[in-house]
């Protein structure tokens, strides 16, 4: 996300200093070099005016008052259409006049020396090529007629042709038809903020509250979420929903985000709901041909394993920092983008409590068996119940398989075939108030197997209400406790023992 600086009292200065790489040969160091030209009398401007065929380019100049900036000191390198390249243009339109400038003038001296294939910041911050080829040099691909003009303060290159001022993700968005959800949402997410880091302090007022020479920015949630798609150097591919996706999507994922009233209830269910629609909209760079890929990361995390299904039937826009795509249906299943599977695995402490054990972890590394991310924990009994209990994060409002893995004693001991037996306890959340209940669950099988992994089936349980945890909301409601099943008696005989080791807790989603 590209931060706008707002600066109360003074106004403030803002430095952009751009740093190529590059090998320091003489060539290059000419590009920035005043002393390497006899500077002429003339400035930009009356230079510009000077020429003939470059009479509408100067009248452009008059008009947006630019006339007077390339006059200034400023050194400043600008690639002039020629009349007939201009001849299409809207010279009424005073706010295309003046991005289509923008989009031919650059700071610094730029001269055709050393210029390979390179690609140069305007005004406008946006990147235009200035490439060298067998014919000659071309800028935004059309031919430079004449190159290295120079001027008092800067460099002229007049080109038959002008390279058009193409709008970026962020802009396309806010111009584009049929996407006004999708607009509304994201741009809503802008808000202006206190920078207390970039902020000076210069007194207290009489209550003796700090007084701030004060500076904000404009920041934007979602995008620094997402991906930047409102500066030219970060570059994706978006997927936009048009209003029809927007609906469809909105309507089928809201369901998942049923909140109680102790989590944000219905507005942030909304804003969930929202953020869900457009988690999976950006993929880094160009992409063309989704068909020769065969898999797409969104910036969101989710790897999509179809991605020419992703781009099925659509026509792509190619703009200055991207790629767009309009979709009338967005083309993720729930699994593949919200309603995944969550495991929780035993080592982690975190939301971890037991009682009537000790809890050691373990690894499985060397062995035969292999644990999830090669650990579990080992439940040690100090008590005929020993129990363990795991906090379980981000459940949706939907059903789940919940399953126990179990590691078997033969781990540590090939001649340990003993097995154990486990029973459950599961708290979740059953008002609209937040308040939880409790079910108890003893599977019909739940004895472990003494020579592998036991996945153990639990229960299939339809959670009511989502439990989604944030810096905002840090509660876990649903828990899932892990308990002996194993009597006296069945200790006693050396056919069960309580001891328990534990690899993880999974849920997994029920597709229906």
């Amino acid at each position: 996300m590209k931060f706008t600086y707002l600066k109360l009292f003074v106004p403030l200065s803002a430095m952009i200093i751009v740093v190529l790489a590059a090998a320091c040969t003489k060539e290059w160091n000419e590009h920035y070099d005043e002393s390497a030209y006899d500077l002429p009398d003339k400035t930009v401007t009356e230079f510009i005016k000077s020429q003939p065929e470059l009479s509408t380019f100067a009248n452009i100049l008059d008009i947006t008052g630019y006339d007077d900036v390339l006059n200034a000191s400023q050194s400043y390198t600008v690639w002039a259409p020629n009349n007939n390249a201009l001849s299409g243009l809207d010279i009424s339109d005073k706010e295309l006049l003046t991005k289509t400038l923008r989009n031919h003038i650059t700071r610094s001296r730029i001269s055709t020396s050393g210029i390979d294939n390179s690609y140069i910041r305007m005004l406008n911050n946006k990147y235009v090529s200035f490439a060298k080829h067998q014919s000659g040099f071309t800028f935004g691909e059309k031919p430079v007629t004449e190159a290295n003009r120079p001027a008092k303060n800067g460099l002229i290159h007049i080109i038959d042709g002008y390279a058009p001022y193409v709008n970026n993700l962020w802009e396309y968005l806010g111009k584009t038809d049929g996407l006004d959800s999708l607009r509304e949402y994201i741009y809503s997410q802008s808000q202006k903020v206190f920078d207390a880091e970039n902020s000076t302090e210069i007194g207290a007022n009489e209550d003796g509250q700090v007084i701030y020479d004060s500076v904000f920015v404009i920041s934007n949630s979602v995008l620094e979420r997402l991906g930047s798609i409102d500066v030219e150097d970060s570059i994706y591919t978006a997927l936009m929903p048009d209003n029809n996706a927007w609906n469809e999507a909105y309507s089928r994922i809201k369901s998942y985000f049923n909140l109680p009233a102790d989590a944000g209830s219905s507005a942030r269910q909304r804003d969930l709901t929202r953020f869900t629609v457009v988690q999976d909209m950006l993929y880094r760079g160009r992409i063309y041909e989704p068909e020769n890929i065969d898999s797409l990361k969104s910036t969101y995390g989710n790897v999509f394993y179809n991605p020419a299904g992703l781009f099925a039937g659509l026509k792509n826009e190619s703009l200055s920092n991207g790629v767009a795509y309009i979709t009338s249906q967005m083309p993720f299943t729930n699994s593949d983008s919200f309603f995944k599977e969550i495991k929780v695995e035993a080592e982690q402490t975190s939301g971890r409590t037991n009682t009537g054990s000790n809890i050691f972890i373990r690894s499985s590394y060397g062995t035969e068996f292999s644990a999830s991310k090669n650990y579990y924990i080992l439940v040690d009994p100090t008590s005929t119940a020993p129990a363990v209990e795991f906090s379980i994060p981000n459940t949706l409002s939907a059903k789940y398989n919940i399953y126990c893995v179990f590691v078997p004693a033969k781990i540590v001991d090939p001649n340990d075939l003993t097995p154990t037996k486990a029973k459950f306890q599961l708290t979740y959340i059953r008002r609209a108030n937040g308040s939880t209940f409790i079910k108890r669950v003893t599977p019909v099988n739940n004895v472990t197997d003494p020579h592998a992994l036991t996945k153990m089936f639990v229960d299939q349980f339809n959670f009511e209400y989502a439990n989604i945890v944030d810096e905002d909301f840090t509660r876990i409601a649903v828990k899932l406790e892990v308990s002996s099943a194993v009597t006296i008696e069945e200790e006693q005989s050396g056919n069960f023992s309580r001891t328990m080791r534990i690899d993880c807790i999974i849920l997994e989603p029920v597709l229906e």
